[in-house]
């Protein structure tokens, strides 16, 4: 969910620690377009393009050495070469989203990347509720295969595993039960994310903001009784069950309000790279060029113009997409204090 806001007022980004600013703190990358599902609530480019490992080598020379590092897709497990990709990135904490349709293989690719990589590593099952929401959502037998990953993938030590849902319309009537019964797979942790962009399904929508204010505490009640992750000490489990908190909060609010209510770090700390080799600096702006073909510091003027073009015409924009909001939030002073204290927005 996300749109331009005219007259909003002017963006206004804080000074960075210079550590923040050595290296992109998150980093997206797009490596094929190709997917077993065509789910009513994606609005991602599917196509036959996979990036060649040739090509992510390439990236990964450009790009250094980010934070945090998001394989995206399509379905990323459709890459032949997935785990030699990953092994380009030595020193960034991964995170690799799945359908889970192909469970055996899956697991052993899983399996694979965890053996030969140092830095914590999630997998971020998707599931969009019970069987039959889930099944008219993504496709007839997903619930299925999708749970028999998760059976599978819970085996294996050394990695966090978290459930992804997509909230909309057609699943909001069961949210509250369904994360009930997640809970009570004991993942590491269950990530909501509101509905955004264009949908395959035009009749999938946000459900009304009334809907979720309403039902927050008890969300806000389930979410705050993961462990998050069982290797981490109780303060650092802590921080990250009211991060979880804050960041539906927050999100809440600023679909409410229409506008930005952390500054958006995406120009200094984000960089979404698509599988044609395409960079933008957030999934809502355009392309600058293709970093496969042109020099990072080209792209980054290119990307400073578009976005003051951008700001100059629009005053700004908002989203609530959770990988945007994960950098701004941990750059923001009060919402570091907020996350600290376990505040509100």
């Amino acid at each position: 969910m996300a749109s331009p806001v005219p007259n909003q007022r002017p963006v206004r980004r804080l000074p960075l620690p210079h550590f923040f600013q050595k290296r992109f703190r998150h980093v997206i990358l797009h490596i094929t377009e190709r997917c077993t599902l065509r789910c009513r609530s994606c609005f991602v480019k599917k196509s036959a393009r996979d990036l060649s490992l040739e090509e992510a080598e390439i990236l990964a020379q450009k790009l250094g050495a980010p934070r945090w590092l998001d394989i995206g897709g399509g379905e990323p497990f459709l890459h032949p070469q997935l785990p030699e990709i990953c092994a380009l990135f030595p020193r960034s904490d991964l995170t690799i989203p799945t359908n889970g349709q192909t469970p055996e293989h899956i697991e052993q690719t899983v399996r694979q990347i965890a053996g030969a990589h140092r830095k914590p590593l999630t997998i971020a099952l998707s599931l969009d509720g019970f069987e039959e929401a889930n099944d008219l959502i993504r496709g007839k037998g997903s619930f299925a295969r999708a749970m028999e990953s998760y059976r599978r993938l819970r085996a294996i030590e050394g990695i966090s595993l978290k459930i992804n849902t997509v909230v909309c319309n057609a699943n909001a009537g069961e949210l509250l039960s369904f994360m009930a019964y997640v809970r009570s797979l004991d993942p590491d942790y269950h990530s909501l994310l509101l509905l955004r962009g264009v949908p395959e399904d035009n009749d999938l929508s946000l459900p009304p903001l009334s809907f979720l204010e309403e039902h927050t505490p008890e969300i806000l009640g389930i979410l705050g009784s993961y462990l998050y992750s069982k290797k981490d000490n109780a303060l650092l489990r802590r921080l990250k069950k009211h991060y979880q908190r804050y960041l539906w909060q927050v999100s809440l609010k600023s679909l409410k309000e229409q506008r930005w209510l952390v500054p958006c770090q995406a120009p200094r700390l984000h960089r979404v790279i698509y599988a044609d080799g395409s960079l933008s600096m957030c999934e809502l702006m355009p392309s600058a060029g293709n970093l496969l073909r042109e020099p990072m510091d080209s792209l980054e003027q290119k990307m400073k113009h578009a976005l003051a073009a951008h700001e100059k015409a629009h005053g700004g924009c908002f989203c609530t997409h959770n990988c945007n909001m994960a950098e701004n939030i941990m750059t923001h002073p009060y919402s570091i204090l907020a996350v600290l204290l376990g505040l509100k927005p």
